[in-house]
């Protein structure tokens, strides 16, 4: 049987997760935390749904869709890139329940943040991985990783402890 022609559709949350590695910066971490996998990912999951005290990146979210928790859900956001604050709109881009969430931005820069969940013996790990693809020549990528970036990166450290926190205080009340 020949393969099929049919021409598979894209959608804009595919669209807008497609970045160009030679543009992009990127940073992961990982925290381990003391409390189960499902009350870490609620955490998560809830972060384009209202703001939240706990990230230091994703300043403001305002749901734009009727659509909740499932990927093609949209959100107004504000973002802080190192200092620099970016308005722009986010689409989860992947969902899957207690284990991994995703979502990008639409506009310029396009950003991409993406959340694993692991189960472990009396914790959970979490990963974050943020990237941030930028329309500039390879020295201004540059400056900006060497200078930006580290403040960027502080903030993904902060947001992770952050979420430690919410997610094991909670687990003592």
């Amino acid at each position: 049987m020949p393969p099929s022609t049919k021409k598979v559709e894209s959608t804009p949350a595919t669209e807008a997760a497609k970045f160009r590695p030679d543009k992009t910066v990127s940073s992961s971490k990982e925290i381990l935390i003391a409390a189960p996998i499902e009350h870490c990912f609620g955490i998560i999951a809830n972060q384009l749904e209202q703001p939240c005290q706990w990230d230091s990146i994703l300043f403001h979210a305002q749901p734009a869709s009727g659509i909740r928790r499932q990927a093609g859900a949209t959100s107004q956001v504000i973002i802080n890139l190192g200092g620099r604050k970016v308005d722009s709109q986010a689409i989860l881009s992947y969902y899957r329940p207690n284990r991994s969430i995703s979502w990008v931005t639409t506009g310029k820069p396009k950003v991409k943040e993406d959340w694993h969940l692991d189960m472990k013996p009396g914790s959970t790990s979490v990963q974050v991985s943020l990237a941030l693809e930028l329309n500039s020549s390879i020295l201004e990528r540059f400056i900006y990783k060497a200078t930006r970036w580290k403040r960027v990166e502080e903030d993904i450290s902060k947001t992770l402890s952050q979420i430690k926190e919410a997610a094991e205080s909670a687990g003592r009340k």
